[in-house]
């Protein structure tokens, strides 16, 4: 087999297992979510909910994101091949995980009383908050060991970590909240991140990595690139969620909470829809790329064949949602979201652009350029609320979609830009034709619902399904040999 083909089944490979981790633990959140309305009910549900809510917000103050950031530097380091260069990141990372705990659990005791008024109105719950603290170090320990699993990439470890540690939480609360009641939302919250941190444990000892002596001078010097970049992605995660508060607001005031709440479900269709493609994508693609980064070649290639994976899997995805999205709604939602169809039309006409958007933005982290990430994701928030407000304005939600498209348009120029004028990249002929191509196909069945509404464009939807899976096949079969992959599988599947 040759090397390119081999390289297309690896991020296949990848891309089946973690999508198939992704639906397992939405199918587990479910189930979790049914359990504790039953259990504990609406008001157990709102306790659960303020309070992490809370322990969230310290966690992005505290974490410095160096749960994404050191992959970069675990995956560098590992793909040196040099054991001691491997043990030296680990022993770092390691004790600026700690670092990151402790002062989780700092912030948390010293805000406590803050995090009690502000969630529930009075000091009422300033213990609760206290006891959870606890919980840093388990999450940060916890959060430290998937990063090493993925820098490493240790695909098949993490991802039965993931599911065994989903699977062990639901266990872990059903007992709590049936003895216990809305009096177990505290100690179900301590108990699961504490299993969780067991279950990692278990297949980190799979990878034994010895830890070095380093001074804290070593710690703080060798350790400030890592740190930088997680202090560059948790601007970026704060800048997001400031941008998506502000254009809340802005809904709100210029239109009514009806809309945001069609805009919302929306959203959260296009996510639960897509978003764990770009997520299952991602545990792969960043390690991966952060390995080759020195070798020009081999990062571009990854980038390219990246690109091309993933707009293959999205295009007959995308172009299915758009055949089927009234369907979907009432599936997911109800009747009552009907009127958020067209920003779904629109918004899926985005997502390949973003998926451009999406693997350019990883070099710049694989290289280390703290500022011109901060830089480009402060320009892109700015484009990006300019834009939503504009449109809004002028055609309500449907605009919403058609300014997610311009933004990832305009994103996708200055990203093009950047990665040919500092890193000499450019994206390959094949990749740019898959997604006009894709494109095309969705924009004509978007054409088909605005001219013949629904019913009648299913019809139309439906045939460019049919299109976009026979180019999907063809494409992927050039690159993977489908045939021979099933063969390989069912030979294995056979001598196990």
């Amino acid at each position: 087999m040759d090397k390119k083909k081999s390289a297309f089944r690896q991020i296949f490979k990848a891309t089946s297992i973690f999508g198939g981790v992704q639906v397992f633990n939405i199918i587990i959140s479910l189930v979790r979510g049914k359990l504790i309305a039953v259990l504990i009910g609406t008001t157990g549900m709102g306790l659960n909910g303020l309070l992490n809510s809370g322990i969230n917000l310290i966690k992005i103050i505290s974490g410095l994101g160096l749960e994404q950031s050191a992959i970069k530097d675990i995956s560098n380091a590992s793909g040196s091949n040099d054991l001691i260069r491997i043990r030296t990141v680990y022993s770092i990372f390691r004790r600026w995980i700690w670092i990151t705990g402790i002062l989780g659990v700092i912030l948390t005791l010293i805000s406590a009383p803050f995090l009690s008024q502000l969630s529930f109105g009075d000091h009422s719950h300033t213990l609760s908050f206290i006891l959870i603290s606890s919980t840093f170090i388990f999450g940060a320990l916890t959060g430290g060991i998937y990063t090493l699993l993925r820098g490493l990439r240790k695909i098949s470890l993490l991802a039965k970590a993931s599911i065994y540690g989903s699977v062990l939480g639901l266990f872990v609360i059903i007992p709590v909240y049936y003895y216990w009641g809305i009096k177990g939302v505290v100690p179900a919250i301590i108990l699961t991140s504490f299993f969780s941190y067991l279950v990692s444990l278990y297949f980190k000892r799979k990878v034994p990595i010895e830890i070095i002596p380093i001074t804290w001078h070593e710690t703080f010097v060798q350790g400030k690139g890592m740190v930088f970049l997680g202090i560059s992605l948790s601007v970026s995660a704060i800048l997001s969620t400031a941008n998506n508060y502000l254009l809340n607001a802005i809904i709100t005031r210029l239109g009514s909470l009806s809309d945001l709440g069609l805009y919302n479900a929306g959203m959260t269709i296009m996510s639960s829809y897509v978003g764990m493609i770009f997520t299952a994508m991602g545990m792969d693609y960043f390690p991966k790329l952060s390995e080759n980064i020195d070798d020009e070649k081999k990062w571009q290639d990854v980038v390219n064949q990246q690109g091309e994976i993933q707009i293959l899997i999205l295009g007959p995805i995308l172009t299915l949602m758009v055949a089927t999205a009234p369907i979907l709604i009432q599936i997911i939602l109800s009747q009552e979201f009907m009127s958020t169809i067209h920003f779904l039309l629109f918004a899926s006409l985005a997502i390949p652009l973003k998926s451009l958007v999406w693997i350019q933005g990883f070099i710049i982290m694989a290289k280390g350029e703290n500022r011109l990430f901060l830089l480009t994701e402060i320009l892109a928030n700015i484009v990006f609320l300019v834009l939503n407000v504009l449109f809004y304005k002028y055609f309500g939600i449907t605009g919403l979609g058609i300014s997610m498209f311009l933004g990832f348009l305009v994103s996708l120029i200055i990203m093009m830009i950047v990665a040919k004028s500092k890193f000499n990249f450019m994206l390959s002929r094949s990749l740019i034709l898959l997604t006009i191509s894709y494109s095309i196909l969705i924009g004509v069945s978007i054409s088909g619902v605005l001219l013949m509404d629904y019913p009648r464009a299913y019809l139309s939807g439906f045939l460019m399904v049919i299109i976009a899976g026979y180019i999907a096949y063809k494409e992927l079969n050039k690159r993977l040999d489908i045939k021979d992959l099933l063969h390989s599988f069912i030979s294995k599947r056979n001598k196990n």
